[in-house]
């Protein structure tokens, strides 16, 4: 069974990282991700979203979570707003 995929748009600002990871974590929650999975999902997440904020001036981050029974996928998108 496919998983469902959300869409997180958020401005490339370093202060947004956080509403990215509480989402991520609150998805891995409903998902049945065990707190190993969940902190490492974090960590890269983390380490992702910096990268591409630091590259991204002034521009969006588009996160897609796919969500399913035991599984939480995380990539990051262009912008295409």
């Amino acid at each position: 069974m496919a998983g469902e995929e959300i869409r997180l748009v958020l401005p490339a600002q370093s202060r947004y990282v956080d509403v990215a990871v509480a989402t991520m974590e609150a998805l891995a929650d409903r998902s049945g991700i065990d707190a190993n999975g969940v902190a490492a999902i974090r960590a890269q997440v983390y380490e992702a979203l910096g990268e591409r904020v630091s590259r991204c001036k002034g521009e969006n981050v588009v996160l897609c979570y796919e969500v399913g029974d035991g599984f939480l996928g995380v990539r990051l998108a262009d912008d295409t707003s």
